[in-house]
Order: structure tokens, then sequence, then C-alpha cells
């Protein structure tokens, strides 16, 4: 993907989230029908997508470990200040060469909007993020598994709810899958597993 290419996937990116979420909550604050509690809420969640823009941008060399550990330094003191114990559990794994700025981005909304989800509707208190090779068929694969000890949900009755289509449309672009498991008092576990090679779309 050109340079050209990157940029106006990215500004895209802040059009639909960024902008989107900025304009409702102006709207919301005009009618008067947001609380202070959310509109701080909502403040702090756009610093962080303007940061994860930002820092998509800068060279990862094609790594999930360095994505990783800079979704770690952006997030670590927000999910720590919400009282959530985060374990990292990052092994190394091989490059991903498709992996640039716009797929970069991608993969790092997935693992925060994961993290948004847990903060707000699981009540958990211990988040495990790992990573592992695996091979399917005798394709390469990288996963990326985010696992809480919070209430849990019916999976069953909310596989189609628009938060997941939300992952899995994100996944799609990067040839990837979303895998979420969860009941109701144990917990949730989400696995995004990556392609090591991207077929081509011609």
């Amino acid at each position: 993907m050109t340079k050209v290419a990157n940029e106006v996937a990215l500004i895209r990116d802040l059009h639909e989230n960024l902008g989107s979420t900025l304009m409702s909550t102006l709207v919301a604050l005009e009618r008067g029908t947001m609380p202070a509690a959310d509109v701080l809420e909502v403040l702090r969640e756009c610093v962080d997508d303007s940061r994860i823009v930002i820092d998509s941008l800068e060279p990862m060399g094609h790594d999930v470990v360095v994505l990783l550990a800079t979704m770690r330094h952006r997030l670590g003191p927000r999910l720590k200040a919400a009282g959530l114990n985060v374990h990292w559990e990052v092994q190394d794994l091989p490059l991903l060469p498709w992996l640039g700025p716009p797929q970069a981005l991608q993969v790092m909304r997935i693992v925060q909007e994961t993290l948004t989800n847990i903060l707000k509707h699981a009540q958990a208190s211990r988040v495990r993020i790992a990573t592992r090779q695996t091979t399917d068929e005798g394709v390469a694969r990288v996963a990326i598994v985010i696992e809480d000890n919070g209430i849990g949900f019916d999976a069953a009755v909310n596989r189609n709810g628009r938060g997941l289509n939300h992952l899995k449309s994100r996944a799609q672009v990067l040839q990837a899958t979303v895998e979420v498991v969860s009941q109701r008092g144990t917990g949730t576990c989400v696995t995004l597993t990556l392609p090591a090679a991207m077929a081509s779309s011609s």
C-alpha cells in the first residue's frame, strides 16, 4: 500500500471513529442528555483513539510484539486506574510482512475495543493478554488472546451483536478471524487470529 493510500485509510478511520464520537457527544451535550461523568469517559476514549492512530504510524517492523508493547504503554495506566489487573504473556512471534500502518491500526482497534468492552460491561478484575503461534492445515498464523474473569454473557444469544460484528468486520479486512467464547459467570475469551501471510486480493 502506498504512502498516500495509507494516509487516506488513516484519515477515514479518524473520521469514522473519532469524528463521529465527538459529534454525537456534542449533540448530547447541547441537548443536556449526557452526564458529566459520561462526557469525561468519552473524552478519555477519544484521547486513546487519537494516540493509537498516531502510534500506528510509528515504525513497528511488521512486529505484533512491538505493536502490543505500544498499546501496553498507551492503555496500561488507564486500565490500572480502572482497577483492572492486566497480565501480559507476550512471546516472540514471526514478523508479518503485510502489517503496515493501516493494518496495524485495525489490529490495535480490535484490541482496544475488546478492552473497552471489558471495562464497560464485564465487571472484571483481571485480564490476560497472550500471544501464540498456531498452524491450521499447514498455514501459519499468529493469535492474540484477551481473556477476562468477568461476568460473561451468553455468546450463543449475542453472536450477532453490534460490538461483535464490528470486531469481525475489522478482522475480515485483515483476512483474520475473531472468536468469542463466553458463558454467564465464566468470563470471556476473545481470540484474534492473524495470517502469517495475506492472500492477494486480485
